[in-house]
């Protein structure tokens, strides 16, 4: 793949529909000032070995390789409003899409609880807008969702595994958490877990086949909000942190994400897909090996104590200051096995390594070098 980059306005933009292998399919990209969306560019970048330049609202870049050409298009709120139907309909005129990647998410977990209303807005109502237009003119959409659409409950029997901890038939601890595959039954305790859900519902009502699903969990990157900055921010001004310790799950490192994404769209692939880094981990464990790891390269210039905390200890903890929190998983690790069967058959990015299906200490350690 050879990524070319140029700078364009919107008023630039008017390109037909691909009609053969040689004409470029363009893809858009919505929320463009998200941590996603800056990934999805700079991987795609990282690829073609010429990075475009995103200093402008409206970032393009072609990439050839042996499937299809694409131009890449990230729009910013102000230019592709997804809770706008107008608004859609006339960008899908001026761009033509061959491809829709939805960044866009209302991600305030908490807040979500008091403002569903917003958050069904842009989850559920915005994503369904887009997939009507991609019917209507025969683009594909690729919705990206949430683990927090599962309650935490998947469990495996050890039983069935050969577990060696395997004692007594009767014992509840024979009852293992598992990750949740693609076919478990969504059971969101929260707002905004709920919308997303909705998203995902309302996407495949419309699109069929022409949807793709993609699940993943605790996002960072080194763009935007997310908690691998928070921390670093928190370990520079603060002696001490509480970190909850009884929340399980997968962080992802966004630009491995980015290559997972671009990916399924070169193959053109469809469905519902769970992606995250290896392994799993809880929010302590997470603050403990970003602090190890930033130490080392020298990001940090003392370590300070990180103490792990329940749940209900944190939630009674805000509540006195007169903050809510929304209902999270315990349990929310995500099954990758799917979309790595499907990807190996064909990759159709040639990178040096595999950065997708490394474990989650490799990818944040990838991610804290850049940072270095």
């Amino acid at each position: 793949m050879k990524i070319v980059a140029t700078k364009v306005t919107p008023l630039q933009c008017g390109a037909a529909r691909a009609t053969d292998a040689n004409t470029p399919q363009v893809v858009l990209i919505t929320g463009a000032k998200s941590q996603l969306a800056e990934a999805l560019l700079r991987v795609a970048a990282d690829i073609g070995e010429l990075a475009p330049n995103t200093s402008t609202s409206t970032s393009t870049s072609t990439s050839t390789n042996s499937v299809v050409p694409l131009k890449l298009y990230a729009l910013s709120r102000s230019q592709l409003d997804i809770t706008d139907a107008a608004n859609i309909a006339a960008v899908f005129t001026q761009y033509r899409p061959s491809w829709v990647i939805n960044c866009a998410a209302y991600n305030a977990v908490d807040a979500a609880e008091h403002d569903a209303i917003e958050a069904n807005g842009v989850n559920a109502l915005g994503p369904e807008l887009l997939a009507q237009q991609c019917w209507l003119s025969g683009a594909r959409l690729l919705h990206v969702s949430s683990d927090y659409v599962f309650g935490g409950h998947a469990v495996c029997d050890v039983r069935e595994t050969g577990a060696e901890q395997y004692q007594n038939p009767d014992s509840a601890s024979n009852h293992l958490p598992r990750p949740f595959v693609e076919i478990d039954a969504p059971e969101p305790l929260s707002a905004y877990g709920k919308s997303k859900l909705l998203g995902e519902q309302k996407v495949l009502a419309v699109l069929g086949e022409r949807a793709t699903i993609v699940r993943t969990s605790w996002l960072y990157g080194q763009d935007g909000h997310n908690f691998v900055k928070t921390m670093l921010n928190l370990m520079r001004t603060q002696p001490s942190l509480q970190v909850i310790v009884d929340q399980i799950g997968c962080p992802t490192w966004s630009d491995a994400l980015a290559k997972v994404i671009w990916q399924l769209v070169m193959q053109q692939r469809s469905g519902v897909f769970h992606y995250s880094a290896q392994g799993q981990c809880s929010w302590y464990e997470f603050a403990c090996e970003i602090q190890r790891q930033a130490l080392a390269l020298n990001l940090l210039s003392q370590p300070v104590v990180i103490q792990p905390m329940t749940s209900p200890d944190y939630a009674k903890q805000v509540l006195n200051r007169g903050v809510s929190l929304a209902k999270r998983p315990s349990y929310s690790v995500l099954n990758s096995g799917k979309l790595r069967s499907t990807l190996v058959a064909h990759n159709a990015l040639s990178m040096p390594e595999q950065i997708e299906w490394q474990d989650w200490c490799q990818q944040l350690n990838r991610m804290l070098r850049r940072l270095s």
